[in-house]
C-alpha cells in the first residue's frame, strides 16, 4: 500500500510538471505572437518591419521563407502572390488594433494562436496562426482566416502555377 501511495505521488508530480511545461510553451508562443504585433501599426518614423522579406526568418518557418523568396523571384519586380502583409491581412495597417484571443498547444512543438485584427469601422478579422518550434523558437507555419483556410496551400499553388506560366 505504501508503494502504491508513493507511485501515485510520483505520477501526480510528473503530471504537474508536464502541465507546467505545456503552460510555459503556450506562454512562450503567446509572447512570440505578442512580439509580432508590437510592430503594428508601423511607425512612419521608425524602422520598417517587413515580415515577408527582410524579417521573414524571424517570423516564418523555413518552408514559408522559401515560398516568399520564390514568389519574389517569379514576380520579377511585379506583384506576385504576396500583395498584402499576411500578419495584418492588409496593405495599410493604420489604426489597426489587435487582440490575442487564445493560444493553445497543438502538440509538443506546435501551437495555434487566434488573433482578432480590428480596424476602425470594420468587422474584426479573425486570424489563426499555426506555429511550430524551429530551433527552439516559435515561427509561423501557416495562417488562416474565414475566407482563406490555408495561406500556405494557396501560396504553394500560386508559386507552382506562376512557375508553370499560368499566372
Amino acid at each position: 500500500m505504501r508503494f502504491l501511495s508513493s507511485m501515485l505521488a510520483v505520477a501526480m508530480i510528473l503530471s504537474l510538471g508536464a502541465a507546467q511545461a505545456a503552460a510555459s510553451d503556450a506562454a512562450s508562443a503567446r509572447a512570440f505572437v505578442a512580439g509580432l504585433y508590437t510592430h503594428y501599426p508601423q511607425s512612419t518614423n521608425g524602422p520598417v518591419f517587413n515580415p515577408t522579406d527582410k524579417d521573414a526568418s524571424r517570423v516564418f518557418d523555413p518552408g514559408m521563407v522559401a515560398l516568399f523568396r520564390e514568389d519574389t523571384r517569379l514576380a520579377k519586380g511585379e506583384v506576385g502572390f504576396v500583395d498584402a502583409d499576411p500578419l495584418c491581412q492588409c496593405q495599410d495597417d493604420g489604426g489597426m488594433k489587435t487582440k490575442i484571443v487564445s493560444v493553445t498547444m497543438a502538440g509538443p512543438n506546435a501551437a495555434n494562436a487566434v488573433v482578432d485584427l480590428l480596424f476602425e469601422g470594420g468587422a474584426p478579422i479573425v486570424l489563426t496562426l499555426k506555429l511550430v518550434a524551429v530551433n527552439g523558437q516559435w515561427r509561423i507555419h501557416d495562417l488562416s482566416t474565414k475566407d482563406e483556410p490555408s495561406y500556405l496551400a494557396d501560396f504553394v499553388k500560386a508559386n507552382k502555377d506562376h512557375a508553370a506560366g499560368h499566372w
